[in-house]
């Protein structure tokens, strides 16, 4: 689209995203028919909102729910049945750590991709244990986000971390 009306979407598009950030999208090539539909959980506003735009940028993807805490993120994990959640390890109410550790018992076949402010290395082999498939420093997000999640799901029970732990 000439008019900057939409999100372009094709090889060596550059998209902007909040604060002038801008990162390259591809049109990936996915082998699911369908997009692999996520929920995101993180209590700030603003961190949901910036990984709803990232997701957008992506036809193989789709943001089904959102949550605000561990407790909600059960709830709607159980209700919503998505391939992936997107999860905050610090959450108000449950933790992370322990929310993902009721989704993975719940449904052993979902994908948690954990999301760390670059805190205590222990929380991130903590989320690890849990069942998360990946953890990604907030940092990283723009450019691990989306291969975390194609990973994730042709992997789901061979976890990989893509920040460094000391």
């Amino acid at each position: 689209d000439s008019t900057g009306a939409s999100l372009p979407v094709h090889l060596s598009s550059h998209t902007h995203l909040m604060g002038g950030a801008s990162m390259l999208v591809e049109d990936s090539k996915s082998s699911h028919s369908q997009p692999i539909e996520i929920l995101l959980v993180d209590d700030h506003p603003l961190i949901r909102r910036l990984l709803h735009k990232i997701i957008e940028c992506y036809k193989d993807l789709k943001v089904v729910g959102e949550a605000v805490n561990g407790e909600e993120a059960v709830l709607l994990a159980a209700r919503l049945k998505p391939a992936v959640v997107i999860m905050d390890i610090h959450l108000p109410i449950l933790s992370g750590i322990s929310a993902s550790t009721l989704i993975k018992a719940n449904n052993p076949s979902v994908s948690v991709i954990a999301l760390t402010a670059g805190g205590p290395c222990q929380d991130e082999k903590a989320m690890t244990i849990a069942g998360a498939a990946a953890v990604i420093k907030k940092d990283e997000v723009l450019h691990a986000l989306h291969p975390a999640i194609i990973s994730a799901v042709k992997q789901v029970n061979n976890p990989v971390v893509l920040s460094k732990i000391p």
